[in-house]
């Protein structure tokens, strides 16, 4: 059974589009796709899309595929067959936010037809001065101690790292392996 698109009442007709930049092609389809995912919070198919808009199977894909990767919604695998669903952002966790070196962490709560989830995403300052979201992840908020234990072991035990650094910064030197050749000086 297929669920009815919902689809934004702002889109635009073949010739309006058509008139865009490359650039403004691909930030117009961008949020669109947003809206769309948004609108269907049973989650959405790329067929489902094209259908509804008529973009292309290509251009849709690899704009959903890019939402997904920053963690604005979840990809799921139904077979031959992925649906992409709304990350709804309960609550903004600016009070955990990370300023690293390079890159800016930012937290959230997000939800979707799944559950509750805790959501990373990794944004870089752009040449004008605004935060662009590279990539994000999300966690099951029953999965969370795990992954924080983990992080915390990888740290401790396979990076060797001082806990004092900041990431992407000084991070403590391995020690020099003893040479066989020191010992062998004397003789």
């Amino acid at each position: 059974m297929v669920l009815k698109l919902n689809l934004p009442e702002n889109i635009l007709g073949k010739e309006q589009y058509t008139a865009l930049s490359t650039y403004q092609k691909g930030e117009y389809v961008t949020n669109l796709l947003k809206q769309i995912v948004e609108l269907n919070p049973q989650g959405v198919t790329i067929s489902q899309i094209d259908k509804g808009v008529k973009l292309g199977h290509s251009t849709i894909w690899h704009h959903l595929e890019k939402l997904a990767d920053s963690a604005f919604c979840l990809k799921m695998e139904r077979g031959d067959t992925a649906v992409y669903n709304f990350n709804k952002v309960l609550d903004e966790l600016e009070d955990c936010s990370i300023q690293g070196k390079f890159y800016f962490y930012d937290f959230s709560i997000v939800e979707n037809m799944f559950g509750k989830f805790v959501r990373m995403q990794i944004k870089q300052e752009s040449q004008s001065g605004d935060l662009i979201t590279h990539s994000g992840v999300i966690i099951g908020t029953n999965s969370y101690d795990k992954v924080v234990d983990s992080i915390v072991k990888i740290r401790d035990v396979h990076l060797n790292a001082d806990k004092t650094k900041e990431f992407f910064g000084d991070v403590a030197k391995p020690k020099p392996k003893d040479s066989n050749l020191d010992e062998n000086k004397g003789e």
